[in-house]
Order: C-alpha cells, then structure tokens, then sequence
C-alpha cells in the first residue's frame, strides 16, 4: 500500500495530509520550510491592518510567491487585480467587519537578524532603566527585578 501511495505522488503534487489530523491553517509544510531556510530566507505573515504590510514592504520584506508556499493550496493565492501573475499568498485570518486578510512575506536572513539585533538594543535599555529602580521601578513591591 505505502509503495502504491509513493508511486502515485509527483513532483507536481502538493503533500498530501491525512484528513483528520492536526495542521494549522496557516502552516507550512517541511518542504516549503525547508525551501525558505535553502534560499536563506524567513518568512512572516502580516495582517492588512493599519498599514503593516505597507511598512513590510518599506522594511525590505516581499510577498512570497506562490510556488514557495504550494502546501497552502490554491485557495492562498490572491490577487489584488485581475491580473493572475500577481497572485500574493494569503489567508483571511478574520471575517469580521472589516474582513482582515494576512499576507505571507519574506526578508533575506541578513536583514532579518539586523533588524532582531536592533530590537534587543531596545528591550536592554528599558531593562537597564527598570533596573534602575526610582519612579515606576524597584521602589515598588511588586516591581520588576532583573535576575
């Protein structure tokens, strides 16, 4: 039966999970993460909301193409016009009012691990300063005390 299953998979084809089984929506299969780890990438999803995606796009991420991401299925291709060749991956994350659709996009590794490293600056200088203790640090009972 197994060597019947294998014989009937193609390059062509999506992986096949079983029914049943625990997948989440926007997971990605071991192949597809695996895709974007050889093209030293990481991945993200960003909500439309409040102009993230735009910010995305000006912090150096693109939208990642479908053929990166052919676990989600055709059902994850959205375009914004009727022009196919501009298929973006995305999923609807809420049908509320508005509706909020999540887009799957990319950075180069390089700028990814810049941008981490510039975050952390930022979360040392407020641990340094609660540290400090004063208003609003270790005066207060229940403050914030760094190991």
């Amino acid at each position: 039966m197994s060597s019947e299953r294998n014989s009937e998979r193609s390059e062509d084809k999506v992986e096949r999970v079983p029914f049943g089984t625990v997948r989440l929506k926007m997971q990605l299969s071991k192949e597809d993460e695996d895709g974007f780890k050889a093209r030293k990438m990481k991945k993200y999803w960003f909500n439309d909301v409040e102009g993230r995606v735009q910010r995305a796009l000006g912090g150096g991420y693109t939208f990642v193409k479908p053929e990166h991401a052919r676990s989600l299925g055709q059902g994850a291709l959205h375009g914004d016009s009727s022009d196919l060749s501009k298929a973006r991956v995305s999923k609807v994350v809420s049908r509320g009012d508005p509706v909020i659709r999540a887009y799957l996009m990319e950075i180069k590794e390089k700028f990814y691990y810049e941008d981490q490293a510039k975050k952390e600056l930022v979360n040392a200088q407020v641990d340094d300063a609660l540290a400090l203790g004063g208003k609003g640090g270790s005066e207060f009972e229940q403050a914030y005390k760094p190991n």
